[in-house]
């Protein structure tokens, strides 16, 4: 339950710099790389509930129909998990591949969610490229963005220091 509370944090710390502080200026999606990150732990429960939580605030606060960023979250989450498997996450460069694969995904799932509700000049439109542009930034960001949250995990875990291969263990990602 711990480590779930100080993810949930993380996120929504995350969601409120991104669109408060860096929105008009800067295009990221922060939040998306930490649901991309948590579902490449071992457990599914953790990212399943940031995924439905972080989605919900993020319907919360845009104007589009409700559930569309929780469909997203999810696609964030079916990726990792399917990325866990495929990838050896040790090098940042597979890291920049996978995030850039599970943004990709979650852009397509945003956008096919939006032509099935109604909303057809979303999925072929001027923003487009300025999209693409926004998830090959944040997914190059994916290293930071992972060491920095393997330190939280670390400075978070009893006495700052890890049981190596235990479950839910910060190194436990490195398998």
């Amino acid at each position: 339950m711990g480590p779930f509370l100080v993810m949930t944090l993380a996120g929504l710390g995350l969601f409120y710099i991104q669109n408060l502080a860096l929105y008009p200026y800067v295009h990221l999606r922060l939040p998306g790389l930490l649901i991309f990150y948590v579902s490449l732990k071992p457990s599914l429960w953790p990212a399943f509930f940031l995924a439905v939580c972080l989605g919900l605030i993020q319907d919360s606060y845009a104007l589009t129909p409700l559930g569309l960023h929780i469909n997203g979250a999810l696609a964030l989450v079916a990726a990792g998990r399917l990325a866990r498997r495929r990838f050896l996450m040790a090098s940042p460069a597979s890291q920049v591949l996978a995030s850039l694969v599970a943004l990709t995904a979650q852009e397509a799932s945003l956008r096919l969610t939006l032509l099935l509700v109604g909303y057809r000049h979303f999925l072929i439109g001027s923003l487009v490229w300025l999209h693409g542009l926004e998830i090959l930034f944040t997914a190059i960001l994916a290293p930071l963005m992972f060491s920095l949250l393997r330190a939280l995990e670390n400075a978070l875990w009893p006495w700052g220091r890890s049981v190596a291969g235990a479950p839910g263990s910060p190194d436990h990602l490195q398998e």
